[in-house]
């Protein structure tokens, strides 16, 4: 009896997870994988309902010391499409090794027409090889950039599913419409603060003080930290400039920043550049700027 039982409910078990399968195949959904969380929101808005979206960089880690695991690297083998930042250093490192798990996979480079900041050009503008580890890659930072990438998301969404392509343009303007009204609130919020300048130790707003004629002043020299001799430099443009906050984003230890905060009779404000909600994080960080 108690065998029969076992069988049965293993034979349920089979039924179920076939159906499961059968479910997933017939319901049209196709995978695609993005680097950051915040290309996630992106591209969840442009594909609707139609994708399913995973990310590749976890929660908390640093894009900088990022190396994928097996388990990151499996998540490749189902998607149709990779959608690149365009200019992390783990995309350039790892690319070849993303293309060979799963060589249907197309690979975007979002960041096509977009005026990068720092580095060099080189190569197919629609390649990750077309910028170097040089560039600056918070494009996401800047609705500006974010437009453009949505419209090269949009792009790469039709040609792998033409049938949906009037759902994903209808999308993309329906985005572009909110990332309009996210530059008007920003704009409202820092009116008055042309030309001031915001201490960030990791150099992460370039795209947000060139859309908005801030200016930034980095702590960090080229991805290391300042030698005594600019730290001093630092510290008295700071004084100078009445600057009292030191930015930094939330992946980093904030106790160097800290100890240079201590320095201008300051604090450190933290904020999260890697947040889904990318309109309300971006008037977050508007916020942060104005009140600090």
């Amino acid at each position: 009896m108690w065998r029969n039982i076992t069988l049965f409910f293993i034979l349920l078990s089979m039924l179920t997870l076939d159906s499961c399968k059968r479910e997933q195949v017939t319901s049209g959904k196709m995978n695609l994988t993005v680097s950051i969380i915040p290309q996630k929101y992106l591209a969840d808005f442009i594909a609707g309902d139609k994708f399913d979206v995973q990310v590749m960089l976890p929660p908390g880690a640093n894009h900088e010391t990022y190396e994928p695991s097996p388990g990151d690297m499996e998540k490749f083998s189902s998607s149709k499409l990779y959608l690149a930042n365009g200019a992390f250093d783990f995309e350039l490192t790892w690319l070849e090794r993303f293309r060979a798990s799963n060589l249907r996979m197309q690979v975007i480079n979002t960041s096509k027409g977009i005026e990068m900041i720092g580095g060099h050009v080189h190569g197919d503008e629609n390649s990750v090889e077309h910028r170097n580890t040089g560039t600056d890659p918070h494009i996401w930072l800047s609705t500006t950039c974010m437009k453009i990438q949505a419209s090269n998301i949009c792009n790469a969404l039709e040609k792998v599913d033409s049938v949906n392509a009037p759902i994903y343009k209808k999308n993309l303007l329906r985005f572009n419409r909110l990332a309009d009204s996210v530059d008007q609130v920003i704009r409202s919020k820092l009116s008055g603060f042309a030309g001031k300048s915001i201490l960030v130790f990791h150099p992460a707003f370039a795209y947000f003080v060139r859309d908005y004629n801030l200016v930034q002043i980095n702590i960090e020299q080229e991805g290391k930290e300042p030698s005594p001799a600019n730290l001093k430099e630092i510290i008295k443009t700071a004084e100078q400039k009445g600057i009292k906050s030191v930015f930094i984003s939330k992946e980093f230890d904030i106790r160097n920043a800290e100890v240079i905060a201590r320095e201008i009779g300051g604090k450190v404000v933290i904020f999260d550049p890697m947040a889904e909600n990318w309109p309300e994080n971006m008037i977050h960080l508007a916020d942060l700027i104005a009140k600090n």
